[in-house]
């Protein structure tokens, strides 16, 4: 008799809770982990998009016969500091918003939470600032019509712990290169 009321024994309350406790704290584990995972991967995503837009510029400047270009802003939105990027076209004029492919064109805007950082081959500390929309002023990055690209690159630094997550870096020829914190990758390497 005694042998059969123990095998009837179930867990304890506290043995429950422990349980519980442990799978909680394991479910708030993963979810952190893969919440900042997917911002890592947006992240790259928008650096890829990113140099992608610089090369379709770069051949829509050379097809049009007229130079391109991108001036990099920070502006205050809903109380957030972010960047956005103006894709321009120099016209008799000066600069303004390309006419034609207005989808492709519009305003780029980067994700909350970095710091944007320019350095410029002709200009090493590229101001990003504000932009007077009624004077459209001079991109930081122009591509030529001619093929050529002011030459520079653009740090991605998260805004919190001041660590590079992602560099741009192109050449004269606006050839581009991601660096994920800044580093080549093993495969990268010639």
């Amino acid at each position: 008799m005694e042998l059969a009321r123990s095998k009837q024994r179930g867990f304890s309350l506290i043995e429950l809770l422990v349980a519980v406790l442990v799978i909680v704290m394991l479910t708030t584990v993963v979810s952190l982990n893969v919440g900042s995972g997917g911002r890592d991967i947006e992240r790259a995503d928008e650096v890829r998009q990113f140099a992608a837009l610089l090369g379709y510029a770069q051949t829509e400047a050379e097809l049009s016969g007229a130079d391109h270009g991108l001036y990099l802003e920070r502006v205050q939105d809903l109380g957030e500091s972010r960047y956005v990027g103006y894709w321009l076209r120099r016209f008799d004029q000066g600069w303004a918003q390309p006419r034609g492919s207005a989808e492709i064109f519009e305003p780029f805007r980067f994700q909350p939470g970095i710091d944007l950082e320019l350095s410029l081959i002709s200009l090493p500390d590229a101001a990003i600032g504000e932009r007077d929309p009624e004077l459209n002023p001079r991109p930081q990055i122009v591509l030529f019509a001619g093929g050529e690209v002011t030459e520079g690159e653009l740090d991605w630094v998260d805004e919190r712990s001041g660590e590079l997550v992602f560099r741009v870096i192109w050449d004269l020829f606006g050839r581009t290169e991601l660096l994920p914190r800044g580093e080549r990758m093993p495969d990268d390497e010639d």
